[in-house]
């Protein structure tokens, strides 16, 4: 029997994505007449997909009225997406001692993916540029299903992705953020907490995981 797979987030997991994310979001701010929001600011803003990123960054400006809301995200994302589409890998690095742990874990057999709520156009471009694909074969992104995590339905799908079956060994979640914890336990699976990445660490140390990374691979 091979053993668990691995499931990865990547925004503050694998990679700090921050400067990008926070460019983009700032160039939908000033097309609003916004100030620049601070790396802290988007920092806060990230975890729960771009629409969510968006609906927090440009909160002053926003209708209220759920159908004008609604078509004022659809406009946002269009043009955070335009911006995004080049940004996303201009400043985009790994952190340290990742490529080394993914290389030892499919050195011993494990079975690696990506599942963030990222969207999927911007996930695989990010995963090619940093030369992760050949380590990390299946990305599913926030769009690639209709729900996202915390919902563990994209775990799910990257497990069927990766050939998974069930009881070939329970798979591990590895993220920053308390919706990643909270996919990888609806799954059954076990769970690890980057302390290093975008999420407060408070809030996941009060969530719970089976492990706590201060930096990659490295249990406190």
């Amino acid at each position: 029997m091979p053993p668990p797979p691995f499931l990865f987030d990547l925004d503050g997991t694998l990679a700090d994505t921050l400067e990008d994310i926070a460019a983009s979001t700032n160039h939908l701010r000033q097309q609003h007449g916004l100030p620049p929001a601070s790396l802290e600011a988007v920092r806060s803003f990230v975890g729960d997909g771009a629409r969510q990123l968006l609906r927090a960054a440009l909160h002053e400006v926003l209708p209220t009225a759920p159908l004008a809301l609604e078509a004022a995200l659809d406009t946002a994302f269009a043009a955070y997406a335009e911006h995004h589409r080049e940004q996303c890998t201009r400043t985009v690095q790994l952190y340290p001692g990742v490529r080394e742990h993914l290389e030892r874990l499919r050195r011993e057999g494990h079975a690696l993916a990506v599942v963030t709520n990222k969207p999927e156009r911007f996930a695989v471009p990010i995963v090619r540029h940093l030369s992760l694909h050949e380590l990390l074969p299946v990305v599913v992104g926030g769009d690639t299903l209709p729900v996202r995590k915390p919902d563990p339905a994209p775990l799910r799908h990257a497990l069927q992705l990766l050939g998974y079956t069930e009881g070939a060994g329970q798979p591990t979640m590895v993220g920053d953020g308390v919706q990643d914890l909270r996919a990888g336990k609806a799954l059954g699976g076990r769970t690890i907490a980057c302390l290093f990445g975008f999420g407060d660490p408070k809030r996941l140390v009060a969530e719970g995981a089976d492990q706590f990374w201060r930096a990659f691979g490295e249990p406190v």
